[in-house]
């Protein structure tokens, strides 16, 4: 068989380099080619290895580069020593030995960017973490080899499924969607959408089934329900790209950059699914220097975003003091912009500090 290289566009910080490497194999039965995870000593990126372009952009998902510490937390604010190696369960969390000064901790990182402590403290170094069919967790040490029985889901190239006679993956309705959009325009498609310029190739058929949006321009109640072209004219492409990849295959891989203009693109096509994927994304993502424009943004939106918008106000009351040491200008901001909100958050601070606290 023909082997096919390919170099990766790949630009790191300065005086940053890859630690250690892991696939992660859970968006290819989207029929997309997952995403390759890599570590700085400092740092966890993705890079999804996906044919769009706003995919393709690594994505930072947790820790910071060039400030070590021992910090769970939210992706933007939890903070490693030394990352020794990782790899990746079977539900795409990624599991990493984090040393320092000699003793190792085992770290997990939800898909959202989320930092939990699992052990502190292994008594010894290790590295290099691997995940068992059994579902335990194997450690490389000098002269042992720790295994913690963890009951981990097995990734599903070790998960011991029974092996294809002709090698090949199983066949599965989202991949073969995936790839049917991959391989546009090949002569299928019967209608394309002009997004801001940008041309999608895409199938009536199935846009029309999986968007209530779709179905009523192309329905035959419409005056254009027999285009063979419609015009968005005032919408992110690399948005619609994401969008258009879970119209066909339910996977919904969303770099952060995009998570706000996808969720307005969501809402507005009536596709409330992937708009609290994509919300979900955002408040993943939330930090002291970013939560006053999020709140800005959100109260604009559609009544659609009125969860969000109840989450991100919880985040702002929840760390209230991070927020006024780090972005008091964006207070201010938020001050003049909307008094009402602002209204809404000194009550709803006024009525968690008066509720008792757990010791």
């Amino acid at each position: 068989d023909e082997v096919v290289v390919s170099t990766l566009p790949l630009q790191l910080p300065d005086e940053a380099d890859v630690r250690c490497l892991a696939f992660d194999s859970g968006s290819i039965e989207g029929g997309r080619g997952g995403s390759l995870l890599y570590a700085t000593m400092h740092a966890l990126y993705r890079l999804p290895l996906a044919a769009t372009a706003a995919a393709a952009a690594p994505v930072l998902l947790a820790g910071a580069e060039g400030v070590p510490g021992a910090v769970d937390g939210p992706g933007p604010d939890a903070r490693f020593v030394d990352i020794a190696g990782l790899t990746v369960d079977g539900e795409g969390a990624v599991w990493m030995v984090d040393n320092n000064l000699g003793a190792s901790a085992v770290r997990r990182v939800a898909a959202d960017g989320m930092v939990t402590t699992i052990v502190a403290n292994l008594g010894r170094y290790c590295d290099n973490p691997a995940i068992l069919p059994s579902g335990c967790l194997a450690l490389g040490a000098s002269g042992t080899l720790p295994v913690l029985d963890l009951g981990l889901r097995p990734p599903s190239c070790i998960a011991g499924a029974p092996p294809h006679l002709d090698g090949a993956p199983p066949r599965t309705l989202p991949a073969d969607l995936g790839a049917l959009l991959d391989r546009q325009p090949d002569g299928t498609a019967d209608v394309t959408i002009v997004v801001s310029g940008r041309t999608f190739h895409t199938h009536r058929l199935i846009v029309s089934a999986r968007s209530d949006y779709f179905r009523q321009r192309l329905g035959g109640g419409f005056a254009n329900g027999s285009a063979q072209q419609l015009d968005l004219p005032d919408a992110d492409p690399d948005a619609f790209a994401l969008l258009l990849l879970f119209l066909y295959t339910g996977v919904a891989d969303i770099p952060p950059a995009q998570a706000q203009a996808l969720a307005e693109l969501a809402d507005r096509l009536l596709l409330p699914e992937l708009c609290r994927l994509a919300a979900d994304v955002v408040v993943a993502r939330v930090s002291a220097g970013t939560v006053v424009g999020l709140l800005l943004w959100a109260e604009a939106r559609s009544p659609a975003f009125s969860e969000l918008l109840s989450r991100l106000k919880a985040w702002y009351v929840e760390h209230l003091e991070a927020v006024l040491e780090g972005a008091l200008d964006a207070v201010e901001q938020l001050a003049a912009a909307s008094p009402k909100l602002v209204s809404e958050l000194t009550r709803d601070y006024v009525r968690a500090s008066k509720r008792p606290r757990a010791h």
